[in-house]
Order: C-alpha cells, then sequence, then structure tokens
C-alpha cells in the first residue's frame, strides 16, 4: 500500500478520480437545480493565469437545444450523447482576452490591490492577452534574441492561450460532476462553427471542448460491469520523468507509484461490487 493518506480528502479525491467515466449514454433523469448550480460555482473555482479567466460556458439544458446541438456532432454516438444528457457544457475560450482587462483590473482594485500592483498586472498580463499575429511575431522574435540572456515569456496564439484556462476549467467541471454521481463525456468530434451558430456565440470565442453530463444509463452501467475496472494508462515510466526529460524515477518512487495504482484498481473493483 502507498504511503499516503487513506482517509480523509485523499481518499475522498481518489473515489472521485477513480469514480469518473466516459459515458456512451445518460439516463433521462433531470440534474437538480441545486446540483447544477453546484457543478458551475466549483467550475469557476477553476484556476487561470493573472485570473482572467478568459472563458465562458453555454450550459444547454432544454430539449430542442439538445436535439438543435446533436446536429453539431460529427459521430452518432457523440449526437446520441448530446441528445439524452440533461445538460451538456460548452465550453468558449475567449480569444479576445484583452477586452477583460478593465472589468478584471476593477476586480482585482476592489480585492485591495495598490495602483502599482494594478499597473503591473495590467503590464504582465497584457503581454499575453493583448496583440494579433503581426504582434505576436515582433514578441516572439525579440523573445528569442533575449531568452539567452536572460527568461523571457514567449507569446502565445490567442486561441492557445484561452484554451489552457478552459480546459482547467472543463477538467474542474468533470470532478464536480463524478463528485456528484454524474457520468460525463468531454467531446472535441463537433463542427465548431455549427456549434457556434446553433448556441449563439460570438465570432470572438473559440469552442475546444464540450462536455455531456447526466446520471448513468442502465446499459452504460452494465457495460461497465463487463469491462475491466478501469481504462488502461501508460507506464508511469514513460510518463514521469526525473528532474529532466527522459530520466528515470529511483525505483523506490516507481513502487510507490505502482502501489497507488494497485490501490485505485481495488478502489475501482470495490465501487462496482458495491453497485452489483
Amino acid at each position: 500500500m502507498a504511503p499516503s493518506s487513506r482517509g480523509g480528502a485523499a481518499a475522498m479525491f481518489r473515489s472521485v478520480v477513480v469514480g469518473r467515466r466516459s459515458a456512451r449514454r445518460f439516463a433521462e433523469a433531470p440534474i437538480p437545480a441545486a446540483v447544477v448550480g453546484e457543478l458551475l460555482a466549483m467550475t469557476q473555482r477553476a484556476p487561470s493565469s493573472f485570473n482572467l479567466q478568459p472563458w465562458t460556458c453555454v450550459v444547454v439544458q432544454s430539449r430542442d437545444q439538445r436535439h438543435l446541438l446533436s446536429r453539431a456532432m460529427l459521430s452518432e454516438s457523440n449526437r446520441r450523447r448530446v441528445a439524452e444528457a440533461p445538460l451538456t457544457a460548452v465550453f468558449a475560450a475567449d480569444l479576445e482576452p484583452a477586452a477583460l482587462m478593465p472589468k478584471w483590473l476593477e476586480q482585482e482594485r476592489r480585492r485591495g490591490a495598490s495602483p502599482e500592483r494594478l499597473d503591473d498586472l495590467a503590464a504582465h498580463a497584457g503581454y499575453y492577452a493583448s496583440g494579433g499575429a503581426l504582434l505576436s511575431m515582433v514578441k516572439g522574435a525579440i523573445a528569442r534574441a533575449a531568452s539567452p540572456l536572460f527568461p523571457m515569456p514567449f507569446p502565445e496564439r490567442a486561441e492557445a492561450w484561452a484554451t489552457k484556462p478552459a480546459m482547467l476549467a472543463a477538467q474542474t467541471f468533470v470532478l464536480a460532476a463524478t463528485s456528484h454521481g454524474l457520468a460525463t463525456a468531454p467531446m472535441e468530434g463537433f463542427d465548431a462553427q455549427r456549434a457556434k451558430i446553433y448556441l449563439d456565440v460570438p465570432d470572438r470565442y473559440a469552442l475546444p471542448l464540450l462536455v455531456a453530463a447526466g446520471y448513468p444509463h442502465p446499459d452504460d452501467e452494465k457495460a461497465d460491469d463487463d469491462e475491466s475496472s478501469m481504462s488502461p494508462r501508460f507506464d508511469p515510466k514513460d510518463v514521469f520523468f526525473d528532474d529532466s526529460f527522459g530520466r528515470p524515477f529511483h525505483d523506490g518512487l516507481v513502487k510507490f507509484m505502482d502501489d497507488a495504482e494497485d490501490d485505485a484498481k481495488d478502489d475501482a473493483d470495490a465501487e462496482k461490487k458495491n453497485h452489483s
């Protein structure tokens, strides 16, 4: 057994992570409004650079909108998921995060930031959040020239920069939903342009991911019972490195990781037995 806490918050978090499944189907039961409120409140606690929060989320729940959105999906299985799930969260990354800065600076001012701190925040956040492709090229040339002398931030395209916090929010939503006994299905297989039209999403936003959520369908639960308790993952030695890329961890730490994986599998097996 790994020498980590088996009780308290660590055990509860392990239960959530192990209990997460990508659902194939969903039951018809609606998600109570109080649960939806809790999910969205927890989702908004996801971190973002400078706390700029360059993302929004369209929560699709009405039957008409679910069926309309399903027409943007690229496969029959994804269309069924969106049509069946009582809720689909469509995460939108803001490609013009500089437009958020006045609201963001006011938020930080109310939080108690000094004028000097606000100026510093605006300068640093503005470096990442403003400018088009041409300005990004200029910033990149300057960063490459200066990097051998001192650390420099390398600019990214707006979509890449805004997508990262949107995905952190989506993962928070998935884990929050799992903690309430809901199944989820994160999906990238959709026509984003169609989805934006169906949901009236302005061109300012990109749609990197949507997550269908609902209570598990009995057929889906039976299918899970017929499969292994946890989907496989690559060998940790191929994923985690010690201090530098490609350098393996010492055998003792690898054993702790293996023990933790075994504990997680035991938890998953026990969870299946409790529901059988």
